[in-house]
């Protein structure tokens, strides 16, 4: 159905909407909640690790820095994220991002949410509020008065080209989202070709790269599994993040490769001898035979809800030949 506006000289228009460009995945039926492994000290059963890795743009990606600059003809341009003078990926970005990835597809709460969504979801979904009873999204990532066991370093552009570009007037959720009375489920905005509009924002282009480290502290072999599958790299579930501004008109699709994990060893030895050898570097085929055996884990089959997955991997799927609206949506 289309919406209306108004015209000039008191009369009413009609423009279409365009399909929406995002989708819903479901809340689970419950939230699992249990005592967090914690930072005091290492634990046997749990592994630690560092992933150095990269990421790919597979569309231009804006994050705003809230800076306006004044372009060469005097035009404002909402200006991109900087260290110093290199243009970057908050390590924030992206461990929202993937924490979002990892509550939407296991038993976790809904956190960092609105005011008017927070009354509209029922209260055992509300963040966890106690710090020694987590669900796994909250364990992993933090929450209120827990520090989590991931970290997620600011990503530096390595290779390619910081551009001008000029992408479509976004606007608030209508009214309707506003005065939501039941929450559908979490919201994915899809893959697609990009829309192009008025706005100008500074952007990295397609195919620039940046580098990719996380420290992992303290997770279970299950949590890693839950970790890669959030990351896209599910065998049966592959799909790409999204990411930064402008996500509704196809910008800020990502690709994070791994390229090595360093395991760091729990032994006594590593804190009571002075000459401990370097953390042991799995890369290629060793690489992506432990990444399997982590989401193939049977713990980490508990730990995901299959159909929520198979939800969000359908909507996060890449390629999609879809066109972002221009528009109104």
């Amino acid at each position: 159905m289309g919406q209306y506006q108004r015209g000039g000289y008191g009369r009413r228009r009609e423009e279409h909407a365009a399909p929406k460009p995002f989708a819903f995945v479901p809340l689970p039926e419950r939230v699992n909640r249990s005592r967090p492994a914690g930072h005091d000290k290492f634990q046997t059963n749990h592994i630690s690790g560092q992933i150095q890795g990269k990421i790919s743009a597979l569309s231009p990606i804006h994050i705003g820095s809230g800076v306006i600059d004044i372009g060469q003809d005097g035009e404002l341009i909402k200006t991109a994220v900087r260290t110093g003078e290199n243009v970057v990926i908050p390590g924030s970005s992206l461990k929202g991002a993937i924490r979002s990835v990892v509550e939407a597809i296991s038993a976790s709460c809904v956190s960092k949410v609105s005011s008017q969504v927070r009354r509209a979801i029922p209260r055992w979904f509300s963040e966890c509020p106690q710090k020694d009873n987590l669900c796994v999204a909250c364990r992993m990532f933090g929450a209120m008065g827990f520090q989590g066991n991931i970290s997620i370093q600011d990503a530096p552009k390595t290779e390619g080209n910081i551009v001008t570009k000029r992408v479509p007037e976004l606007y608030a959720p209508g009214r309707g989202q506003r005065n939501m009375r039941e929450v559908p489920g979490r919201k994915f905005y899809m893959h697609g070709k990009e829309a192009t509009g008025n706005t100008p924002v500074e952007a990295c282009e397609k195919d620039t790269q940046f580098r990719f480290v996380m420290q992992v502290d303290n997770l279970k072999q299950s949590e890693w599994g839950l970790l890669f599958t959030a990351l896209g790299h599910h065998p049966n579930y592959p799909f790409k993040l999204k990411i930064g501004g402008a996500k509704p008109v196809c910008f800020g699709s990502i690709d994070i490769q791994i390229d090595e994990i360093k395991v760091q060893e729990q032994t006594r030895t590593r804190y009571l001898e002075w000459d401990v050898a370097q953390d042991a570097a799995m890369t290629g085929e060793r690489l992506e035979t432990w990444k399997l055996s982590c989401v193939n884990n049977q713990d980490t089959n508990r730990l995901i809800q299959q159909e929520l997955l198979a939800e969000l991997a359908q909507i996060l799927k890449y390629p999609n030949e879809r066109n972002c609206p221009a528009g109104l949506y």
